[in-house]
């Protein structure tokens, strides 16, 4: 992973907090309204793909291991609404060979104001 790398911010994506998901979630954890907190992990991956995919990152994804995950929310997200996701990378870090890289996702409101954090450790494994 490239070092270099660090401070990169990605073009915005567009997510929908679609019904059908949000439903299939809530199942999943038996709650009966709502959009469940760790919903936020499905808007992530609709802006992950850019991230792993930056030549300029040389992130060799075979040796990725995931490392930690929290979400900070400054408010409910709401069935039906559109945000918009920016993923950013916060910091990258080497270790005893690993690579140790922050990623950072705010979400937004169509108002433009922001609506929860996502931050995402991810560990590369040095060679063996």
């Amino acid at each position: 992973m490239n070092p270099g790398a660090e401070g990169t911010t990605y073009p915005e994506v567009t997510f929908v907090v679609d019904l059908a998901r949000v439903a299939a979630f809530r199942k999943v954890f038996g709650q009966e309204a709502g959009v469940p907190p760790t919903f936020l992990t499905a808007a992530e991956f609709a802006a992950l793909p850019a991230v792993l995919a930056d030549p300029n990152l040389a992130l060799d994804f075979s040796r990725v291991l995931h490392g930690s995950q929290e979400y900070d929310y400054r408010r409910p997200l709401r069935e039906g609404e559109s945000l918009r996701v920016v993923a950013r990378i916060e910091s990258i870090r080497q270790k005893g060979g690993n690579g140790f890289m922050t990623v950072v996702m705010d979400v937004l409101g169509q108002d433009g104001e922001l609506a929860a954090t996502a931050t995402n450790v991810m560990i590369e494994r040095g060679p063996a």
